[in-house]
């Protein structure tokens, strides 16, 4: 009998991997999303607004498990997200799978470890996936200023990160999703540390064109977000996080990802290959 998910963000850089593992193992997907017009192909649209709680009940009637994503940089972030795990408890879901953060372990006043500490008392099955920066970031987020002038701008120092791809974490989502395990903190990670400077290597050498890396101040960084009407709580969120990286806190692979799928995950020369279009 398939298991029928309901995805959260599923139109979203995590959400969309997901989708895609889940239909690949014959699950029944409900793909969550304010304008069910968008919801990915060959998953049962299904409107879900976090502002309109008349429609997470009839999102999670009949599911077996949600793939959780917290509403992000909102300063009622963790009181929506928890509510979220009520309502689906009280609809029979089984388990929740969230996606959280590389190290939230250590700060209780995190929103993902709030989040992942009601989840863990709530009395449901439980995973909770914990990656480190994507790898997707450099063709999104920081994909402009590499397309338009061949270089990576952040305040990251020489700090060394092990970049996931986001098919190793839909894959170890939809494995969480559709299995047994439970009870368990997943740290997925790529197969090996890299500095900011080594990725613009890579990328010079996938693009065929020069990539470079500009460590800027942190402080111009964050003016630079401002301006762009990135809101505030977001921007003090990435300030930390790359104070981070520069202290080389996020210095670890794990084994996880191979633990899970059985193979190693992407590495980054593979995805910029991969993605190389996402420059032209």
């Amino acid at each position: 009998m398939s298991s029928t998910v309901l995805v959260l963000a599923s139109t979203g850089t995590t959400g969309t991997a997901t989708v895609r593992h889940l239909l690949a193992a014959g699950a029944t997907v409900r793909g969550a999303t304010r304008d069910p017009s968008r919801a990915p192909k060959d998953t049962v649209p299904t409107l879900f607004d976090w502002d309109d709680r008349g429609t997470w009940g009839p999102a999670l009637d009949g599911v077996d498990a949600v793939y959780l994503v917290n509403p992000a940089y909102r300063p009622d972030e963790v009181a929506l997200a928890t509510a979220l795990v009520d309502a689906a408890k009280a609809a029979g879901v089984r388990k929740i799978v969230k996606l959280s953060a590389m190290g939230v372990e250590h700060f209780p006043e995190s929103t993902h470890r709030q989040v992942e500490l009601y989840i863990e008392n709530s009395g449901l099955q439980w995973v909770h996936l914990r990656p480190t920066f994507f790898m997707e970031n450099f063709a999104t987020f920081y994909g402009g200023p590499i397309k338009a002038e061949g270089a990576i701008y952040l305040p990251a120092g020489d700090g060394k990160t092990p970049f996931i791809a986001s098919t190793d974490i839909g894959a170890s989502a939809a494995k969480a999703l559709l299995g047994d395990d439970s009870g368990e903190a997943w740290t997925l990670t790529g197969p090996e540390l890299l500095d900011h400077a080594e990725v613009a290597e890579k990328l010079t050498d996938a693009l065929g064109k020069p990539v470079r890396y500009i460590d800027v101040p942190e402080q111009g960084w964050a003016s630079s977000l401002q301006e762009a009407g990135m809101p505030p709580l977001a921007i003090d969120v990435l300030v930390g996080l790359y104070q981070g990286v520069r202290a080389h806190a996020f210095e670890q692979v794990t084994d996880t990802v191979p633990a899970v799928l059985g193979r190693s995950p992407v590495g980054f020369d593979q995805w910029s290959r991969d993605h190389k279009d996402a420059w032209q």
